[in-house]
């Protein structure tokens, strides 16, 4: 490879390479699926929109609390969207869910999870 068509950047405690055509936003968004926790709550809320909260705690069974963060973190960096509803229900839904299925399905070997193979099945389909 030609020097200077890689390059690093650092995520918390990761160090993640891109080629340097890959967009910062892509970089941010690649880096937010490499997390399986969040890549869960994304592909579930794609495959969901609108969920309300209970919904979400349930059908992934994790802990309220778990979920809670990971919301609130999805929705500082603009991925997940919240909406109030008149019942006093709050539902969420991904921002852009075609951008998010574009980079599961181009970098889905580096994923290497079960849920992404089924998230892809299913989005294909659609």
């Amino acid at each position: 490879m030609r020097s200077g068509s890689i390059e690093s950047e650092r995520d918390g405690q990761f160090v993640r390479f891109y080629p340097t055509s890959t967009l910062h936003e892509e970089r941010t968004l690649i880096s937010i699926l490499r997390q399986p926790r969040l890549r869960e709550i994304i592909t579930f809320l794609i495959t969901h929109p609108g969920s309300d909260y209970k919904a979400i705690v349930h059908e992934l069974k994790l802990s309220s609390s778990t979920i809670s963060w990971h919301l609130k973190r999805l929705e500082q960096i603009g991925v997940v969207a919240r909406e109030k509803t008149g019942a006093g229900l709050t539902r969420f839904e991904v921002a852009n869910p075609q951008e998010l299925a574009r980079i599961l399905s181009n970098y889905k070997l580096s994923f290497l999870d079960k849920a992404v193979d089924s998230f892809l099945d299913t989005w294909e389909i659609l």
